[in-house]
């Protein structure tokens, strides 16, 4: 009867592989299309909260015109400057997005639904004036 000894091995394992980290991958270019209808998210919104739209809350708005008074709304919206004055304003924010949420929620699915739409109808014509237009002018930085 013999005893078997295992030998341990004397050489290291070689170690697993550590998996690749996925890139991020970012626009690299400004889109105007995209912009507008983020203006337009941001309308939708603001009108929604604030009763005003998203210049007037912004810059303020007065029987002179935008940006003569900032951040103050004259009529019944409310600026982000009558916003940051008056804290008790957040119970009219409040009630006002309890009041108009359908309203918002019915505007954002139909801009949603728009946007898909413009992008799908213009996809040729938009990429035919990025091309031969937006990149000769402005470079690969901004499209339409």
């Amino acid at each position: 009867m013999g005893i078997v000894i295992h030998r341990l091995q004397s050489y290291p394992k070689p170690m697993a592989r550590r998996a690749k980290a996925k890139r991020v991958r970012r626009r690299k270019s400004f889109s105007i299309t995209n912009a507008a209808f983020s203006l337009g998210y941001a309308n939708i919104i603001s009108s929604g909260l604030f009763g005003t739209n998203i210049l007037a809350f912004v810059l303020g708005k007065t029987t002179e015109g935008y940006g003569a008074s900032p951040g103050f709304v004259s009529g019944p919206g409310l600026g982000i400057k009558e916003l940051i004055d008056n804290p008790g304003n957040i119970e009219v924010v409040a009630k006002n997005a309890m009041k108009n949420l359908p309203t918002m929620v019915t505007s954002g699915l139909v801009l949603s639904v728009s946007e898909r739409l413009f992008k799908r109808l213009m996809r040729a014509p938009l990429a035919n004036v990025n091309r031969n237009i937006m990149k000769p002018l402005l470079g690969a930085g901004i499209k339409l």
